[in-house]
């Protein structure tokens, strides 16, 4: 009796991790037919804007999240041992798929507010190809801190396990300062103006659904997300911390945030959506109106002139 309570106390991570990889994989499947209809809408149906291209690069990120967190899935359940380095290459998508995801938010997040605010000032001296600039600076950036993340924290056989700790806190120390001090009090403070934007605003201007598409899709990341990130860098750091669960819940939170985020796009485009209009995938574009802020930039260039 006591050898059996043994071993079912030994058996218990392994049924909650079957049952967390188990609900991870449905959230993906789904996530993944969501995306892809925002990747066709984007691509071929909706009007672009300025912020599309940004919203476009959000959503591949979001399939990378999930198509790696798919692939794990898999494996664990088929039992399939895939080559080193294709579980490198699996493990390095993934933190730049999740450091893409959030870089782009922020930009979408500051982009917006300085649109907003001063539209006719920010329409005449905003680059012609910021938007393009932009990606490619945002995948790059992603890139080289995922590769700096995935080299310092990863065992390698010409090292010792000090060398490895120092070079571990080495790529936290970066991944803290861009991410944690840099982005996310940018992504927080424009995301706070905006939404206190849109209660101070002229009750005769209409509320511009885009702001509200924006603000829920940071409270998504910053509630499923962002806790279980900072406890990822928090365990380089505390070894007391149950690396192996951590990293189950990484995969389920990446997972549910990337699935739910076409969701925000349909509840906010469907919300209140005028009965005339018949075509379904009209409602990105309601999610991504801009009706307060045209109102306002007419009103400013009449100022203007």
């Amino acid at each position: 009796m006591i050898k059996e309570g043994i071993e079912l106390e030994h058996d218990k991570p392994h049924i909650l991790e079957g049952r967390m990889l188990a609900t991870t994989l449905p959230i993906s499947v789904l996530g993944t037919i969501g995306n892809l209809i925002l990747l066709w809408l984007f691509c071929c149906r909706i009007q672009k804007t300025r912020l599309t291209l940004y919203f476009l690069n959000l959503t591949i990120a979001n399939l990378i999240i999930i198509f790696c967190n798919v692939v794990v899935v898999i494996t664990y359940f088929t039992r399939l041992y895939p080559s080193l380095i294709f579980q490198r290459v699996m493990q390095i998508l993934h933190i730049c798929g999740f450091d893409t995801n959030f870089y782009f938010i922020t930009v979408i997040a500051v982009e917006r507010y300085l649109t907003a605010t001063s539209p006719a000032w920010y329409q005449h001296h905003r680059p012609k190809n910021l938007s393009v600039a932009m990606c490619i600076f945002l995948w790059g950036l992603s890139c080289v801190v995922s590769l700096v993340n995935y080299y310092g924290c990863n065992p390698r056989f010409d090292i010792n396990l000090n060398t490895l700790l120092v070079n571990c806190k080495a790529a936290n120390i970066i991944e803290i300062i861009i991410e944690l001090i840099f982005f996310l009090p940018i992504m927080v403070c424009f995301t706070l103006a905006i939404w206190i934007r849109m209660h101070t605003r002229n009750q005769q201007t209409p509320l511009a659904r885009i702001d509200v598409t924006i603000v829920a899709l940071v409270l998504l990341f910053l509630i499923v997300n962002a806790p279980v990130r900072i406890a990822n860098i928090i365990a380089a750091w505390v070894f007391k911390v149950d690396l192996f669960l951590l990293g189950k819940i990484s995969l389920l939170m990446d997972s549910f945030h990337s699935a739910s985020n076409p969701f925000v796009f349909i509840i906010v485009g469907f919300w209140k959506m005028p009965k005339s209009i018949k075509l379904t995938f009209m409602f990105l574009e309601t999610a991504l109106k801009d009706e307060g802020c045209m109102a306002e930039k007419t009103k400013a260039d009449q100022e203007q002139a």
